[in-house]
């Protein structure tokens, strides 16, 4: 499990979510967005609340509530994660820095330390590979064509006090073909995917326990709506988001499902978030090596 994995997964789809709103905004609203995206990409601290659930049929049989802390700029976070799913729930602390990751959950009372090794040129290659401005209008450049043939579906609500929310919502009928084509690959060959996700693990949890059991469908299968949300404050920053994806299909045995998934977001102390840290004095440590693939070092 990479540094910042819990918080990241979530905080980076809905940032995707946020570009595809972007991209896909009529003339006032795609330049608004534009702005946010990009002052929201650059922000250096924050704290996030992300939620997650799938529903099958119209139970929920999967949820997952975090509130994070992140300093992107002394690469530190704090996620604290509750996941609930089969009936059962597991509470995960999650501690970065440069230094290590220091993971506690439920499933123990150990706290597994994991250092880091001196990764120090990597780090700095990171930091230098950023997209030059030329790039950064190729790729929008990129989503305005992506996007032509749904720039006039986007409605603009004024919430008040300079703040704006911008909703996209897609029909069956107006999700692109090749989206459709992906989602299909993707739930059909869920089979192969199980089966590698089930041997990892990180300490007493197991990647399963983590991860949302998916019905196996296997005919019929479309993205029959999609809706996209999202939030800019008055500073023109992209402070909330919430994405919902319904699918539909048939599973091996000829059972119908309709699939409900939904994540939202909501961002806070913008550049002013404190990340919290962990005392592991009189705490039961257990100190494990580091992972690269699926191998110890």
């Amino acid at each position: 499990m990479k540094k910042k994995i819990i918080a990241a997964a979530g905080i980076s789809t809905l940032l995707m979510a946020g570009g595809v709103l972007s991209a896909s905004a009529s003339s006032s609203g795609y330049d608004l967005f534009k702005t946010a995206v990009k002052k929201t990409q650059n922000v250096k601290s924050f704290t996030a609340h992300v939620q997650a659930s799938l529903e099958d049929n119209g139970k929920v049989v999967y949820k997952v509530d975090s509130v994070n802390a992140e300093n992107l700029k002394a690469e530190s976070g704090h996620s604290a994660v509750q996941i609930t799913k089969g009936g059962k729930t597991t509470n995960v602390d999650f501690y970065s820095s440069q230094n290590g990751t220091i993971l506690k959950s439920s499933k123990d009372n150990k706290y597994y330390v994991r250092q880091e090794k001196d990764h120090k040129h990597e780090h700095k290659k990171e930091k230098d590979e950023k997209f030059s401005p030329q790039m950064q209008k190729d790729i929008e450049n990129i989503f305005d064509a992506l996007t032509k043939n749904y720039q006039d579906k986007i409605t603009t609500s004024d919430l008040g006090n300079g703040k704006t929310e911008l909703q996209f919502d897609l029909s069956k009928e107006q999700v692109p073909a090749v989206a459709q084509a992906i989602v299909s690959f993707y739930l059909k060959n869920m089979d192969h995917q199980e089966n590698h996700k089930e041997k990892q693990e990180f300490t007493s949890l197991k990647f399963g326990d983590l991860t949302p059991q998916l019905p196996k469908l296997k005919n019929n299968i479309s993205v029959t709506r999609v809706v996209l949300k999202g939030k800019v404050n008055n500073d023109q920053y992209l402070t909330g988001q919430e994405a919902t994806i319904y699918v539909s299909g048939n599973d091996v045995n000829g059972t119908h499902h309709d699939l409900v998934l939904t994540v939202t977001s909501q961002l806070d102390q913008l550049n002013q978030a404190k990340v919290p840290t962990i005392n592991l004095k009189g705490k039961k440590v257990v100190q494990i090596k580091e992972h690269h693939d699926g191998h110890e070092d």
